[in-house]
């Protein structure tokens, strides 16, 4: 199902469709659903197309796109070839404490992980490793203390159990120093307690720059971290209210929850997706809450630009890695837009993730 701007405001989605959980505030009395506040169109932006079945990852330009279909990518990465190549499942771009401008990688499967870092400019490798066994689905890097931190859904199933009325366990994070600029090679990981690094189902993870605070999300919980110390000294302790209680968000929506962006628009906002929702998360008050949630057909990405459009993509085929489409909402693009395959791919396209590169 493809969701869009028009569609909400002219209703033909079911009104009871356009869920909003119990506990969180009502919509504005003008219309079921509060859109997210718009900016003046903008001339589109750039989207890096994380392609799991191919192991590739395109880069692309909305205003390219003609007849439903994206043009020809002005950018191309493999993470390997043949046999040696792995699934993207993460990408980010950030400014490294060295200065260098990079963009971060992680993927895998089940029983080898992997994290790679490379110069923007050229793509040249700043630093990796391999061999993880927490299946790293995302990443993030900590500017405070100059590390990155890797989230996974396997690993620590006895110290993060699943909830009675849950269907899997296992998960944690990892902590890694960046690379500095003045030696590039394997990243050296920092030892973390296991009690500590421990959570279910680990998906999503998000630095808030506007609270300083780690954002990780998976299973059926959101949970805020504090970042102490710096470099090996690096820590990450539950963030807490003046009485204690750990700041975070538990709910049934959530169940399997699987991407968590920010909002470059509305920073006081996160955006999630679990199986069957896209979900927006009001953190501006001292405990984050639901603001609202739209049904959509297995949503594996959620990201919101400055224009005010989002992208989402969606796993149609039950590959649980997505199909050859990317979804527009809030958009000119009512139609999902397909990713046709580049030259040396021989597999059909399985978009995983659909990420931005202008935010």
């Amino acid at each position: 199902m493809s969701l869009n701007r028009r569609q909400i405001l002219r209703g033909s989605l079911a009104v009871g469709a356009l869920t909003l959980p119990l506990g969180a505030p009502a919509a504005p009395a003008f219309g079921v659903v509060r859109e997210p506040r718009a900016q003046a169109p903008q001339a589109g932006f750039s989207l890096a197309l994380l392609d799991a079945n191919n192991k590739i990852i395109t880069n692309h330009h909305t205003r390219d796109i003609r007849d439903g279909k994206f043009g020809k990518p002005w950018a191309t990465f493999r993470t390997g070839q043949g046999s040696q190549a792995w699934d993207p499942l993460e990408l980010k771009f950030r400014k490294l404490q060295s200065g260098e401008a990079a963009f971060l990688i992680c993927g895998g499967d089940r029983t080898e992980g992997h994290v790679t870092i490379h110069r923007n400019s050229d793509a040249a490798p700043l630093g990796w490793v391999n061999g993880l066994t927490n299946f790293p689905h995302s990443l993030e890097y900590l500017p405070t203390a100059d590390v990155i931190v890797v989230v996974g859904t396997q690993g620590l199933d006895s110290l993060d159990p699943k909830p009675p009325e849950a269907g899997r366990s296992g998960g944690c994070y990892e902590l890694y120093l960046a690379p500095t600029g003045e030696s590039n090679g394997p990243l050296r990981k920092i030892q973390v307690r296991d009690e500590d690094r421990a959570f279910r189902q680990a998906h999503g993870v998000v630095w808030d720059e506007t609270k300083q605070l780690l954002w990780i999300f998976g299973g059926n919980k959101l949970r805020a971290y504090k970042v102490t110390g710096k470099r090996d000294q690096t820590r990450l302790e539950k963030a807490r209210d003046k009485d204690g209680k750990n700041i975070e968000l538990v709910s049934n929506l959530f169940e399997n929850g699987h991407d968590l962006q920010p909002d470059p628009l509305e920073p006081q906002y996160l955006w999630a997706t679990s199986s069957n929702e896209i979900i927006q998360i009001n953190k501006a008050g001292g405990y984050p809450r639901i603001q609202w949630s739209i049904p959509a057909k297995s949503p594996k990405s959620f990201s919101r630009d400055r224009s005010g459009s989002a992208v989402w993509t969606s796993d149609t085929k039950g590959n649980a890695y997505g199909d050859d489409k990317v979804r527009f909402l809030w958009s000119s693009m009512t139609d999902p837009v397909t990713a046709e395959r580049v030259s040396g791919e021989t597999e059909e396209k399985w978009i995983y993730k659909a990420r931005l590169l202008d935010i």
